[in-house]
């Protein structure tokens, strides 16, 4: 599916599963039109491309040349192995902002706190959703 975001700002395309499998498949990479692969387990967590153990595709620092790319997810059942690519592929809708833009939450509601437990030496993926112009920034 297509995402609007602003420029500067992270993109987040999601892997739309259909709930009758979704437990049993997973997220394996994202496929970009001209061959690039963005694997889900690899990568410097700082490169423009992240994916979540999700499946989301997080592009960051958006510019006009990423209007221009589309993506597809490929995913993979855990019993039988089988790897599939998504059917459709999903663009960025880049806009300009104009005038100064809010920074607000983008992607779902907030669920409310919870506790998490990450083991030693675990990773722990804290995602702070925010859009705006201009680009909010996290301290």
């Amino acid at each position: 599916m297509d995402e609007s975001v602003l420029k500067g700002n992270t993109a987040i395309l999601k892997c739309h599963i259909p709930s009758f499998v979704s437990d049993y498949v997973f997220v394996i990479s994202w496929l970009q039109d001209d061959g690039h692969e963005i694997l889900a387990d690899g990568g410097p967590y700082d490169s423009k491309y992240l994916v979540l153990p999700s499946g989301e595709l997080h592009i960051r620092d958006v510019g006009p040349e990423d209007g221009y790319k589309s993506y597809q997810c490929r995913t993979k059942h855990r019993l039988t192995g089988e790897t599939r690519l998504s059917a459709t592929k999903g663009r960025l809708v880049i806009t300009e902002p104009t005038n100064n833009v809010a920074p607000k939450k983008v992607g779902a509601e907030f669920g409310g706190w919870r506790v998490l437990n990450v083991n030693s030496n675990g990773t722990a993926w804290l995602t702070c959703q925010v859009s705006g112009f201009p680009v909010p920034k996290f301290l």
